[in-house]
């Protein structure tokens, strides 16, 4: 009986020991951020694009491209500013924006109805 005692208290200390170690190196939370650390940078991100901050930078990064597309003349310049709206734009929802105009001036670029 004494053995089985001395050998699960043997068993129960490497254990503890191993724990210990781990959590000391930081591996135990490594592998924990790991698995739970996507989930929140995803959150993170979803509630980021939904902040007034993050849209109406937007808005004005657009208003800058307008006015640059406006201003413009050269027909290659005019193409490229076109593409940087686009590509800068793909993924931002413009039903968010206050300025109803800039939201149609968006819609009407991804038509390709402004060239």
């Amino acid at each position: 009986m004494k053995n089985v005692f001395k050998g699960v208290g043997i068993f129960l200390g490497i254990f503890v020991v191993l724990n210990l170690f781990a959590f000391i190196t930081g591996t135990v939370d490594l592998q924990f951020y790991k698995y739970f650390g996507k989930q929140q940078a995803n959150a993170d991100r979803e509630i980021f694009k939904e902040n007034t901050s993050y849209i109406e930078g937007h808005s004005d990064d657009l208003a800058k491209y307008k006015y640059e597309l406006t201003t413009e003349e050269d027909p290659i310049a005019r193409k490229a500013i076109i593409v940087t709206i686009i590509d800068r734009f793909a993924d931002f929802d413009e039903t968010k924006m206050e300025n109803q105009k800039l939201a149609k001036f968006l819609n009407d670029v991804r038509e390709g109805k402004i060239k």
